[in-house]
Parts: C-alpha cells; structure tokens; sequence
C-alpha cells in the first residue's frame, strides 16, 4: 500500500509503533477517492508531504567527512530544509550550546568523528541546562549498524540510529518519525 511500519522501544520505557499508509481523500458524497497528481504511484504527492515535513526546517549536521556531509544536505534541501554543519562533536555541542533553544529542529549526528565522537557530543548535548536539549531529536549515522551499536546509540541519548551509507528512503523515514514524535511534525 506504499507505506511503512516502525518500532521504536526502550527498555523501562515502552514501545511505539508508527503505521503510515497512503490514502486518497474521498470526494463528500462521492464513492471513489479523488485521484492525485502524478499518477497511481502517487510520487507528487509523496513529495508534497515531504516538502511539507522538511520546508523550513533547520537541521544540525555533525559530520567530519565533507562528502557525506554534501550528500547529506543536498539530499535535505531537496525538501526545502536548511542544514548547518560541523565536522566534529566538539563542533557540534558549541554549535548547540550558541543557539538559541528551538533553533534547531534535530541533529544529525555521526558517530565516529575526531575530538569528540557522536556519543560524547549527545552525551553533552543532553546533559545542558536548558529546554530542548533533552527533548531534540538526535539521529546516530554510522557503518556500525550491528544490535550493540543501536543500542550504544541509545544509551548515549540518541533518538534513532541510521546505518551508512545511507539510505534515503530510511533517513526520510526516520526523520519523519522523530519529527512527528516531537511535536513539531507538520503533516
């Protein structure tokens, strides 16, 4: 049906399952559903919901390889987002602790970086006094996507965990999920 299901669970904490389905809206009174532009696939209409996702939005990139970091937010303007990039966790925390709380709608956080890696920076980021540095969506890139490296990720304080290279498809997915789980999704 062109959807996709996710789990998300944490021990002591509880479980979620996200169910996304795509839908037509049906005409009032009418027996068929009003068909979207762009055909059966509905690909227009998947844009549209990730412009509306994305557009707008002010993405923390902490990523010391330059290539990825470019993929990355090529792929993110795409939509509309904006991203600022650091190439360190160091970088990162500052680039955090300078801005205004909200500024910031999630973090995209490599793992493995010098100075200070994606753990120690999330690590940091959740230990600061202020409001929205316990509740900002932290999502972990890395090779390292065997069970203990997910759940290191979410020890460290991380929100989700994507596996690199990446794969666009899950990062949208993801990023929708932690999006729409932090109150400020928009569709």
């Amino acid at each position: 049906m062109g959807g996709a299901i996710s789990v998300e669970s944490r021990l002591h904490q509880g479980t979620v399952f996200q169910v996304e389905l795509e839908g037509e809206i049906a005409e009032p009174g009418g027996e068929g559903g009003a068909e979207r532009e762009g055909g059966p696939d509905g690909r227009q209409y998947a844009d549209e919901v990730n412009r509306r996702t994305f557009g707008g939005r002010l993405f923390l990139v902490a990523e010391d390889n330059e290539i990825n970091a470019e993929i990355l937010c090529e792929l993110l303007s795409m939509y509309g987002a904006k991203t600022v990039v650091r190439q360190d966790g160091a970088q990162a925390v500052r680039a955090f602790a300078e801005a205004a709380p909200g500024t910031y709608d999630a973090i995209l956080m490599d793992v493995q970086m010098p100075e200070m890696n994606g753990y120690e920076a999330t690590r940091a980021i959740r230990s600061m006094e202020r409001p929205d540095a316990a509740v900002i969506p932290i999502i972990a890139m890395t090779a390292n996507a065997f069970a203990e490296d997910v759940k290191a990720a979410m020890e460290a304080g991380m929100t989700a965990h994507v596996a690199k290279p990446i794969d666009v498809e899950i990062l949208r997915g993801s990023l929708r999920n932690v999006l729409n789980g932090s109150g400020k999704g928009r569709d």
